[in-house]
């Protein structure tokens, strides 16, 4: 079975897409709130995503910033897709250790909230660039 994104390229695309949809949902107030910085570190492809909610609108971006992360989250490309989707669930992905998160233990519940605004868009960007 092959990878749900092409290539690293394609991940980027995607990636950009949806979190720029939800760049100002009033969902992810408890990341601005809390002004956490999240590193998403993912393989296969791999990509380095830093979710920066020290403002609004929270900035994501590809590229490593002017601060440590709150919580850093390493997980493959599939495995964010599924929880993306909805069809891996969060206590799932941590329990079977599909998702490692490391910083904040406490402030790691707040991953959820972002991961539910981005759930919201995900599946038809997904759709539209993946043909999924």
């Amino acid at each position: 079975m092959g990878h749900v994104y092409a290539d690293a390229d394609q991940l980027r695309d995607v990636y950009t897409a949806m979190f720029d949809a939800v760049a100002d949902d009033d969902s992810i107030g408890d990341l601005v709130d809390q002004r956490m910085v999240i590193n998403f570190r993912l393989h296969d492809p791999v990509a380095d995503i830093w979710v920066d909610g020290r403002s609004r609108p929270v900035i994501t971006t590809f590229e490593p910033i002017d601060t440590d992360a709150t919580l850093t989250a390493t997980l493959s490309a599939d495995s964010m897709h599924g929880l993306l989707l909805g069809t891996l669930p969060l206590a799932k992905a941590l329990l079977f250790r599909k998702l490692k998160v490391s910083g904040s233990k406490s402030r790691a519940v707040k991953l959820e909230s972002l991961l539910h605004a981005c759930q919201s868009v995900y599946p038809s960007i997904a759709s539209d660039q993946l043909g999924t």
